[in-house]
């Protein structure tokens, strides 16, 4: 994979992982905002309770303050809950996508580590191709003189003979 395309890629993963990350972190406001609520119910009721009249002896509405009270403590735990839930869920999720970078960047470098042996192993293929062009060479060229010597003393041979049976 050549550094350009690699840009590409490190620049494509990091605006998806923002994008998301983003998105999971408006997510996780909202409920952080319907807890803050949920809370500041709770507070105004509490805080409402001990201004009431201490003489009077309903009790109807303390105990629906009570009960409201309650109720929105309830709420507020099931919201932490789900908000907890919900950021495990997200962590788990980060875990996931950070694995599979990994692994992909693992297989990249396993590729790229393929790439090297291959071009080495066709290097040196290449380096022997040369080596046995060359020796085959060398073995015409020799031939080649070894027959025209051979041709050039036959010759030389032929004439001697042809020499002496002149004479």
């Amino acid at each position: 994979m050549d550094e350009k395309n690699k840009r590409v890629l490190e620049g494509f993963y990091e605006k998806k992982t923002n994008t998301e990350v983003g998105a999971e972190l408006g997510n996780l406001k909202d409920q952080l905002n319907a807890m803050e609520n949920t809370l500041n119910q709770l507070k105004s009721t509490a805080i409402s309770a001990p201004n009431q009249e201490q003489g009077k002896q309903m009790q109807s509405p303390e105990n629906q303050q009570n009960q409201q009270s309650h109720q929105t403590a309830s709420k507020l735990l099931k919201q932490i809950e789900n908000f907890r839930q919900e950021a495990m869920q997200q962590q788990q999720q980060c875990q996931q996508q950070l694995q599979q970078s990994v692994q992909q960047a693992m297989s990249a470098i396993n590729e790229a580590n393929q790439q090297i042996v291959s071009n080495q192993v066709l290097s040196q293929m290449n380096q022997i191709i040369d080596q046995a062009e060359q020796q085959l060479n060398q073995m015409g060229q020799q031939k080649e003189h070894g027959t025209q010597n051979h041709s050039t003393q036959m010759l030389e041979k032929n004439e001697e003979n042809s020499s002496e049976d002149q004479k």
